[in-house]
């Protein structure tokens, strides 16, 4: 069994500046850095196997900080995971986000021309930036070169393993959604999975199905049916009992 643990980054300077923030490379706010210290108290007895982040400083710091709270011997970590980063912006990269009334009166392309960047409809994306389906497509690649190794080596030796990534709001969506596409049960991957708070996690279990305990497996890439479940999302009790900011709902920053 693999159980993967996702974390998002604590607060950065650009959630403080309701910017558009996903390749820009802001550090943590002094509240991140404090709510990435909760984190790290939070998990301090969880012993993952390996912690894995987006190499943007805002993840990176966050990772680091529940590494420093692991026991000794320490896990193992990578923070240079490129295919886990927040989805890329383009042009919109540190500029405003706005919410107009009727946003499918005009394309994004005439918004970007009045120096407007609304939120992009399915299908659009910001110049030089990524779309969904990019972001979709890159979240795939990182199951594949991070997790399925993970969960192959866990079914293989008939153990559990537990390990973190740390990652982005839309990021980790993505990445929650193309597990389920793994799932051989063929459920819904319909449900938002949105709306994290900073340094907020989510959990999904991954088990291989109609396998019971035993002797290690003979295990194929391809050819084994799995069964993944979500069993947390959005969860925060490490931050009760921080002190929240007065406009704390306008700048928690609940997806970049």
């Amino acid at each position: 069994m693999l159980t993967v643990t996702f974390i998002r980054h604590g607060q950065s300077t650009d959630n403080v500046r309701h910017v558009w923030a996903g390749w820009a490379d802001a550090p943590l706010s002094q509240r991140g850095k404090t709510q990435a210290e909760a984190l790290g108290a939070y998990f301090s007895k969880t012993l993952f196997t390996k912690i894995y982040a987006s190499p943007l400083k805002r993840a990176a710091t966050t990772a680091a900080l529940v590494l420093t709270a692991q026991p000794a011997p320490q896990p193992p970590h990578d923070f240079t995971i490129e295919s886990i980063k927040e989805q890329n912006f383009g042009i919109a990269e540190g500029k405003p986000w706005c919410s107009p009334d009727n946003r499918s009166s005009k394309s994004l392309s005439e918004y970007m021309s009045e120096g407007k960047y609304p939120t992009p409809l399915p299908g659009e994306r910001f110049t030089d930036g990524e779309s969904d389906e990019d972001l979709a497509a890159r979240a795939m690649q990182a199951v594949d070169e991070v997790i399925m190794p993970h969960v192959h080596s866990a079914m293989r030796a008939r153990r559990a393993e537990h390990i973190a990534l740390v990652s982005h709001g839309l990021c980790i969506r993505a990445l929650i959604c193309a597990l389920l596409e793994r799932d051989s049960r063929n459920i819904t991957t319909s449900r938002g999975y949105t709306g994290m708070q900073n340094t907020a996690w989510a959990r999904v279990i991954i088990e291989m199905q109609d396998v019971a305990d035993g002797t290690p497996l003979e295990i194929t890439d391809e050819d084994n049916p799995l069964i993944v479940t979500v069993t947390d999302f959005g969860r925060a009790d490490h931050l009760i009992k921080l002190v929240r900011p007065p406009d704390f709902h306008h700048i928690c920053g609940c997806y970049y």
